[in-house]
This record gives structure tokens, C-alpha cells and sequence, in this order.
């Protein structure tokens, strides 16, 4: 009767070995398979009526709950130490572990974390012990040898018990399993890397038809983004800057990479940080790809702007020289200049104090021609940005009712908005200055009035202008007095202050100063003295000190025209009152 109840037990076991084996090796999907090894573990064994399978993890160096019976799905983010409770114990150990009542489970030596204690009291809260009656767990060792987790049964119900067979049995079913799961996890490898290449060949592809169909360089860094989901920045040498999402100002990138065509440099791609981002090895294959991606659309972007520059520059020439052609106007259209109104064009100079290197000069001055085009275009639809020879030369299109006073207000608040964004740097300053040439409402009046802007431009520079702005009225004296001979100024300048200068240089006084202060603030004396920090006592005293020198009445119109006019010259030529 005994032999007969084992050879039945022994046939039991023997069927549910075989169960399990063909449940296990029924499928190659991971998920699936944990649950096949766990349900099929707590059939065999009848007072088990609940468990957990825990997979190790290499990399986090931790035993996660891939499947479980009987308990709450809190169970799930329970992550165990190896020797942690009686379920690590048995990973470290590679040894089963039989827990025959609550006792023993209990007062494993092997204690819980707290964090993992909590959890795993919340899973089993469903039944009425709180607990289980009793437990055993066995490892999950592969045929090489490897130990790859744990099982873990338990007994929710008072009654019953596990015997040392039931842990034979279980040892037997988890072999099984190690085996079917090392199996479906190469499979599973396989299949990730499989999806991966065909996520890499659809990238390229995407990548490609973006860059064929002329979606740009937004588009293209978008992109890149959906697939390694990090802030992203895009500058290139001619002053474009794109961002995927929103960066804190001043915020280090992570990581940095050049965009080369072969030793030229096109731009830089920055990676940024965002929370608990990991970097997968795939990224940068992604990034990669792209940089080619992202060089390809550069080149092709930069040839057709220099086309464009060319045309502009050619059409630019050509005004500059009086060359107007039959079809200069339908060219000027072609580039998108309005030729319906009326024109007036601006130069624009930004000092440039010596970059670093020759990339960052070229990126400085694609960065500004960028901003002036973008600054231009909504001030004044339909004008022509062009640069040529370091100056950036503005046809600006106006309607012929403008009031010119409004042109410069706009024109000036341009001119302001440049200056603060040339001094955005942490280089050493730079100054923006706007020579403006003359209203014209003829295409005909268009050359004088383009060299009267470049004039402009130069005589700010030379007299030291500190405005930002000017226009052609306020240099006519100077381009009067250009047109002599620079031997005649320097003759009329020294007639007339030469003797002061000199007694100021054998004295150690200071009558050119003053005489110029006087003559730039006529009919306010008391300016001039406030200007030169002197009592108004001590002004009258210079004057006759002048006057005596000079021989001359300083009341009379004639001989104070004369001194005004070399203190005006002696500005511009300060070694003919040297000489």
C-alpha cells in the first residue's frame, strides 16, 4: 500500500516535470516564459499556492521580480541584494533554502531592507496572515553553470507543508527553466539587435529623406532628438543656432561634437543633461550618423547662400560703380529687393577686435549678417542685406509717402539693438556704427547716395563719432573741406593756432584746449569753463592771453569764423597744429 501511494507520488512528479518541460520550452518570448516557469512550478507542488521569480541583473547588480503569484503587484519593485533575505541568500549561497513555518521565515538571519520590507508587507496585505506559513528557494542555475536568479515559493494557507522532495522537484523544475530562459534570452538578444539595426536603418532613411525634401536643419536636430531624447543645440559657422527644447542660460553642454567636412569645420552639436537620461550605446551611433547628415545639409545650405551672395554682390558692385544696366531692376527683384518705393541705403561697420582664430571670425560675421537680415526684413520688408569687403551694406525699401524722421527712429532703434548684441560676448567690446546715405525715390540716385552711406561710415570713424548712428548731413562740412588739398588745411590750421600751440608747449599752458572748448560752445562761455573744470574768470583770462598772441580781436565775426573753422579741421588733422 506505502509503495503503491510513492510509485503513484513518484508518477505525479515525473508528469509534472514533464509538464514544465514542455511548458518551458513552448516559447522564446522572455516575458511569457517567466510565467509559464512560475505557474507551472506551483502546480507541481501542491501546497504552494503563490511565488515569485527573481532575475538577476548585471548591471544594476540587483535580483528584480520578473513574475509573480499570489501577490500584489507592489511586489514588482522590490529589488534585492544578493544575500538580502532568504530569496538573495539562496542566489549567493547557489543553494536551496527550506522554510518549513513562519517562524523560521521570520527569524531568517538574513534580514530585509527596510524600503524592501514594506513592500513586500503591502504585496501579501490580501491575505489574512499577513505573511506565508512557509517558503523554500531555489536557484536558477543554467547548464554552464551560471546562476541567473532565484525561485521562490510560498504556502499561504495554514495547512499544508514542504518537504525536502518538494524541494527536489523544484530544483529539477528550475534546471529546466534556467536552461529554456538562457536559450530565450539569447533570442531575446537577437531580437533587440535585429529591432535596433532596423531602428538605425530607418533613422538613416528618415534622415535622408529630410535632408532630400529641403526640411532643414530643425527638423533633421529633431530627429536626432526623438531617438536619444536629450536637449539638443545645432550652431553653424554662418550664425544659426537651433535647440530642441528650452536650455537654461549658461548651462555647460555634456558632451560636445564638431561637424567636419573633412578639416573644414561647420558647426558644433551640443548635448545636454536632463534628469535620469542614461546614454545608451546606441546614441552614439545616432550621433554620429548625423554629424555626416548634418554637414551634408550645411554644404548644401552654404552653396546656395553663396550663390545668392554672389548675385547680391555683383548687383552691389555694380551700383557702387554707376553701372545700371538694362534689367538691373527685375535682378534686384530676383533677390527680393522692392523696387516700388523708394530706397535708402545704410552702411554698417562692427569693429572687429581679432577672434581667436579664423573660424570664429567667419562665424562672428555670418552670426551678424544672420541678425542684421532677420533685424531688417521685419523693420523693412523687401530690402537687401549684403556683405562686402568687412562692411555690411543695407538697401532698405521704404513706400515714397515715409517720413525720413520715422525711417531713422526705426533705423536708429536697429542700430541699437546691434550694438547690445556685438557686446553680448565675453571678448573685449566691439562698436556698431550705421552710416546712412540719402533718401532717393530714382534707381538713378541710387550710386551717389550708396557712396554717401560708406562715406558716412568713414568720417564716423575718423572724427571718433560716439553715436551709433548717423547720416550724410552731418559730415557736409568735412566732405567740403575733403575736396582741398591736405597741404591747404594743414597751412590754414597752423596760421591760426600754431602760435598758441607753440607758447602752450614752451609754457605748459593749455590756450588750444581752451580755444577750442570756446569755439565749440559759443555764446556759452559758461559751458566751456564747466567743460575745461575752470572758473568763468579764468576763461576771460585765456581768451586775451589768445587774443594777445594771435593779434587779433576775437570780436570780430571774420577772425572768429576762421578759429572756428580750424578747431573744427585741427579735430581731424591734429599733427598740423604740431607743425
Amino acid at each position: 500500500m506505502v509503495r503503491s501511494a510513492e510509485h503513484h507520488l513518484s508518477s505525479a512528479r515525473a508528469e509534472a516535470v514533464i509538464n514544465v518541460a514542455n511548458a518551458v520550452n513552448s516559447t522564446l518570448e522572455l516575458d511569457e516564459l517567466f510565467e509559464l516557469t512560475l505557474s507551472e512550478s506551483i502546480r507541481a507542488i501542491p501546497d504552494a499556492d503563490g511565488g515569485a521569480l527573481f532575475l538577476f541583473d548585471p548591471e544594476l547588480r540587483l535580483l528584480i521580480c520578473r513574475a509573480y503569484v499570489n501577490f500584489d503587484e507592489k511586489v514588482e519593485q522590490i529589488r534585492l541584494l544578493p544575500g538580502e533575505s532568504f530569496t538573495g541568500d539562496c542566489f549567493k549561497s547557489r543553494k536551496p533554502i527550506l522554510l518549513s513555518n513562519r517562524a523560521e521565515i521570520t527569524g531568517y538571519p538574513q534580514s530585509m531592507r527596510p524600503e524592501n520590507r514594506q513592500l513586500l508587507d503591502r504585496s501579501m496585505a490580501m491575505h489574512p496572515s499577513n505573511n506565508s506559513y512557509r517558503a523554500m528557494s531555489v536557484p536558477l542555475i543554467t547548464a554552464k553553470g551560471d546562476c541567473i536568479g532565484v525561485v521562490t515559493l510560498n504556502g499561504f494557507a495554514e495547512a499544508g507543508i514542504f518537504t525536502v522532495a518538494d524541494v527536489e522537484l523544484l530544483e529539477t523544475i528550475s534546471g529546466l527553466a534556467a536552461t529554456a530562459l538562457e536559450r530565450a534570452s539569447l533570442y531575446e538578444a537577437i531580437k533587440i539587435k535585429n529591432s535596433t539595426f532596423k531602428t538605425m536603418i530607418d533613422y538613416q532613411q528618415e534622415q535622408l529623406v529630410n535632408m532630400n525634401s529641403g526640411q532643414g536643419l530643425d527638423v533633421m536636430l529633431g530627429q536626432l532628438f526623438s531617438v536619444i531624447r536629450k536637449p539638443l543645440s545645432l550652431l553653424t559657422v554662418y550664425g544659426e543656432v537651433f535647440n530642441t527644447s528650452y536650455i537654461p542660460e549658461y548651462t555647460p553642454p555634456a558632451d560636445e561634437y564638431l561637424i567636419r567636412d573633412g578639416r573644414q569645420l561647420l558647426g558644433k552639436l551640443l548635448i545636454y543633461e536632463e534628469g535620469q537620461n542614461v546614454t545608451k550605446q546606441t546614441d552614439d551611433y545616432f550621433i554620429q550618423q548625423s554629424l555626416l547628415f548634418f554637414a551634408l545639409e550645411i554644404n548644401r545650405q552654404a552653396a546656395a547662400r553663396q550663390v545668392e551672395q554672389r548675385y547680391k554682390t555683383e548687383l552691389m558692385d555694380n551700383l557702387m560703380n554707376g553701372i545700371l544696366a538694362e534689367g538691373f531692376l527685375n535682378r534686384a527683384k530676383s533677390l527680393g529687393l522692392n523696387t516700388a518705393g523708394a530706397f535708402l541705403p545704410v552702411a554698417v561697420q562692427i569693429g572687429d577686435p581679432r577672434p581667436a582664430s579664423p573660424i570664429d571670425h567667419l562665424m562672428r560675421q555670418n552670426e551678424m549678417a544672420s541678425f542684421l537680415e532677420i533685424e531688417i526684413s521685419r523693420a523693412f520688408p523687401g530690402s537687401l542685406v549684403v556683405q562686402r569687403d568687412q562692411i555690411y551694406l543695407l538697401l532698405l525699401s521704404v513706400s515714397l509717402n515715409s517720413d525720413y524722421k520715422q525711417i531713422y527712429h526705426r533705423l536708429s532703434s536697429i542700430a541699437e539693438e546691434t550694438g547690445q548684441f556685438v557686446q553680448k560676448g565675453n571678448g573685449p567690446a566691439e562698436e556698431a556704427r550705421f552710416g546712412v546715405g540719402r533718401l532717393v525715390q530714382r534707381i538713378e540716385e541710387l550710386p551717389d547716395s550708396l557712396q554717401s552711406a560708406t562715406m558716412t561710415l568713414k568720417l564716423m570713424e575718423e572724427s571718433h563719432c560716439r553715436e551709433r548712428i548717423a547720416d550724410s548731413s552731418r559730415f557736409l562740412f568735412h566732405r567740403l573741406i575733403a575736396g582741398s588739398s591736405g597741404k591747404e588745411v594743414a597751412s590754414f590750421i597752423a596760421a591760426f593756432l600754431g602760435p598758441i600751440n607753440k607758447y602752450d608747449r614752451e609754457k605748459g599752458t593749455e590756450l588750444t584746449k581752451t580755444l577750442q572748448a570756446y569755439c565749440r560752445n559759443l555764446q556759452r562761455p559758461g559751458q566751456a569753463a564747466k567743460e575745461l573744470h575752470i572758473h568763468p574768470n579764468t576763461l576771460q583770462y585765456r581768451m586775451k592771453q589768445i587774443s594777445r598772441l594771435l593779434d587779433a580781436d576775437l570780436a570780430d565775426p571774420e577772425v572768429l569764423l576762421n578759429l572756428q573753422l580750424a578747431c573744427r579741421l585741427a579735430g581731424d588733422h591734429p599733427e598740423a597744429v604740431d607743425s
